[in-house]
Parts: C-alpha cells; structure tokens; sequence
C-alpha cells in the first residue's frame, strides 16, 4: 500500500510506503516532520505535532542515518513552532541524538510555550550543554557558525 508525502517543494507527488517515511539523498520526511541536511552541514528539522516512542525512534533511526554520512560533527537547528507534546520515551531518545558524538550544536527556534518546555527539558537532562534557544533562524544560524 503506498501513501503520498510532501515533496521538498511541498507538494504531494511523491509516494512512499505506510510507515510514513520518505527518503532522499539529503533530506527525509518522517511522517509531517521534515529532515534535511544542508550543504553547509546543518541539519535543519522541522517538528510537527505530537512525538510518541514509535514515531521517535523513527526519527533517531532517520537522524542516525544523515548525520553518520557525514566525516565533520554536525549542528542542528530545530523549528520547534509546530511541535506538539513528547511522549516521556520520546525525550529520553532525543536526549540519546543530542549526546551522539557526530552532533556540536543544537539551536532551537519556533518556541510556542508548549516547545519552550519541551526544549528546557532536554537542555537540561543532557550533557551536551551546546544547546541555545533563539527567536529567529537567523539568530540561530550566527550562533551555530560561529
């Protein structure tokens, strides 16, 4: 059985299987959550909705997969502006990808209240400490290149 997913430029013509994935070279979507590493070596992630174990172990597995091509460490922006509410294993296995040795930087951005929680929660359970909440993607950028 196929299903559509959005494609990189947001339209729906490309299928992939039930499981709600779809792959490409630089970028994976996880069911509405986008995945996509950037030329300048920026895993930019787009959160949407809520995150249960299943869906989150997913997306570490999806995470794993682009950041381990890679030979550099890796920085993260996370849009967090549509991010619903994690399930207590879903922050347990992304605390899991903020502590992998291939990932240097985590910024935030997008930070409703509900993801200013969920964000604080993870800055403070793990032990990478170069995480950073910003307003803008701008703002997060500068601080990733520095």
């Amino acid at each position: 059985m196929q299903s559509e997913m959005k494609s990189a430029s947001g339209g729906r013509n490309e299928t992939t299987s039930v499981s709600g994935v779809e792959e490409k070279d630089r970028e994976i979507w996880v069911e509405e959550n986008r995945l996509y590493l950037g030329e300048d070596n920026i895993l930019y992630i787009s959160r949407v909705g809520d995150i249960d174990e299943k869906l989150a172990i997913l997306f570490r597995e999806k995470v794993l997969k682009l950041i381990d091509r890679q030979e550099c460490k890796i920085n993260f922006i996370v849009d967090l502006a549509m991010a619903g509410k994690e399930a207590s294993e879903a922050r347990k296995i992304f605390k899991e990808i903020s502590e992998n040795n291939k990932v240097e930087k985590i910024s935030m951005i997008g930070l409703h209240p509900v993801a200013r929680v969920l964000a604080s929660f993870i800055m403070g359970i793990s032990r990478n400490k170069n995480m950073r909440i910003f307003k803008t993607k701008e703002e997060a950028l500068a601080w990733l290149k520095e």
